[in-house]
């Protein structure tokens, strides 16, 4: 039994549609699993089961999504949350339910929305080097000089390396743009993080000041003010370089806004909240940019379905992206 499975039962997922209908889904099959495996033990009728193990899935994404943020100090109501994936729509709603995101997007392709980000991507190569030097609070500027100018030398170390890299692809030493980063920690934890270096080289005991003072940001921002212990010193555990040469990036499409409503495909019941509820389906590629659809509704294309339910609202932008709001009254 898969989640897959119970999609299909509470009529989310069209069994002929599957994959623009290359695979045929076995509804009777899923029905039997869902009543051995779940509903009978629980003594729950089929449906109400199926639902349940999905409020518990979605609930579970909500929570992680929403702890992430909370977790670093922040409000979900600051950011705007991005859904792609094949599988990503069909449960963005019930994931994003009740939290005030400041948006939430939908692209068309959502699943291929990594593909289109590795295609926005530079052509980059990362190499790292274990280098374990401390910066002691007892350290002498002299000493914390010589550990700056370890670092740089790993760092210098590590650029030569990325530019035979590039060399290799025909791209000259001159078009290579390099980001130095360290992974750090406090002296004696068992844990580091990834800093950005705001220098190139650490050649003076001020530029390892900033370097330290950059890891008191991301390590506050990452866990809070209060866990920090700049008083046991610092340890650099890697240096790392990033080497990039920028690609040709794809290009948004913008689209012209279309009056009107996409046609219904179908109609068949879908289980919203409690029960089945008679629901417009429609083809994902029929919507227009500036149509807007309510809910309760599914979009349906060949690489994704997006149930829309009762209360909330898509509407496609210029750019083949869904915003995913509350209904207005």
């Amino acid at each position: 039994m898969s989640i897959t499975d119970l999609n299909l039962l509470l009529g989310r997922l069209n069994a002929d549609y599957f994959l623009g209908g290359q695979v045929t889904l076995d509804v009777e099959r899923a029905r039997h699993e869902v009543q051995r495996q779940i509903a009978a033990p629980l003594g729950l009728p089929l449906e109400r089961a199926a639902a349940g193990v999905i409020e518990i899935f979605e609930s579970t994404l909500r929570n992680e999504a929403v702890s992430r943020i909370l977790g670093k100090g922040y409000a979900p109501v600051d950011f705007t949350l991005l859904c792609y994936g094949g599988g990503g729509p069909l449960h963005v709603a019930g994931y994003t339910e009740g939290i005030p995101y400041q948006d939430v997007l939908v692209p068309e392709w959502a699943a291929g929305f990594s593909a289109f980000g590795c295609a926005c991507a530079d052509f980059e190569y990362r190499y790292d080097r274990q280098v374990d030097v401390p910066i002691l609070p007892t350290a002498t500027a002299g000493e914390v000089t010589g550990v700056g100018a370890l670092i740089t030398q790993a760092w210098q170390a590590l650029e030569a390396r990325s530019v035979a890299e590039f060399a290799k692809s025909g791209f000259a030493a001159d078009v290579v743009t390099f980001s130095h980063l360290v992974r750090m920690q406090y002296f004696g934890q068992l844990i580091d993080i990834e800093v950005v270096s705001p220098s190139a080289r650490l050649d003076t005991a001020d530029d390892v000041q900033r370097l330290t003072e950059a890891f008191e940001h991301t390590y506050q921002t990452t866990y809070a003010h209060a866990a920090s212990s700049s008083e046991l010193g610092y340890l650099v555990a890697q240096a790392i370089v990033k080497g990039s040469v920028p690609v040709e990036k794809p290009v948004l499409p913008t689209l012209a806004p279309q009056t009107g409503s996409p046609p219904v495909k179908f109609t068949r019941p879908v289980w919203w909240s409690d029960a089945f509820v008679t629901t417009d389906i429609y083809e994902m590629g029929d919507v227009r940019a500036g149509h807007t659809i309510h809910g309760p509704a599914v979009l349906e294309a060949e690489s994704t379905t997006f149930p829309i339910p009762p209360g909330r609202t898509a509407r496609l932008d210029e750019h083949a992206i869904f915003h995913l709001t509350i209904t207005e009254a």
